[in-house]
């Protein structure tokens, strides 16, 4: 099943759902976007994986919208990790210290 939506592309494999963001996840890109994504955890994955690989920039709307993805998967108990971080977004990951989280890979 794949779904195109303005802002991601999720992708289920098996039982597992990827997340594409496909823009910068700023305050004008991510307004509306939580319920999309709270739709995509339905029916649950095993596993939820954030892809930013086409990102280049995060603000605290788009940290926020991270955070509510992540609560989410943890409510269901479904792991979630965040892939694809360019190098100038990992500093803001690691401010936020999220990795602590979940898990966070760079590009």
């Amino acid at each position: 099943m794949t779904t195109t939506e303005q802002t991601f592309v999720m992708v289920r494999t098996g039982n597992s759902l990827e997340i594409e963001a496909k823009v910068n996840l700023v305050a004008s890109t991510v307004q509306g976007q939580r319920e999309v994504l709270l739709e995509a955890l339905q029916p649950a994955p095993d596993k939820v994986v954030l892809n930013l690989g086409s990102t280049d920039q995060v603000d605290s709307l788009g940290i926020t919208l991270i955070l509510g993805l992540f609560k989410s998967c943890s409510k269901g108990s479904i792991p979630f990790e965040v892939q694809g971080v360019p190098p100038s977004m990992m500093r803001v990951f690691q401010l936020f210290s999220l990795q602590k989280l979940f898990p966070v890979a760079g590009r």
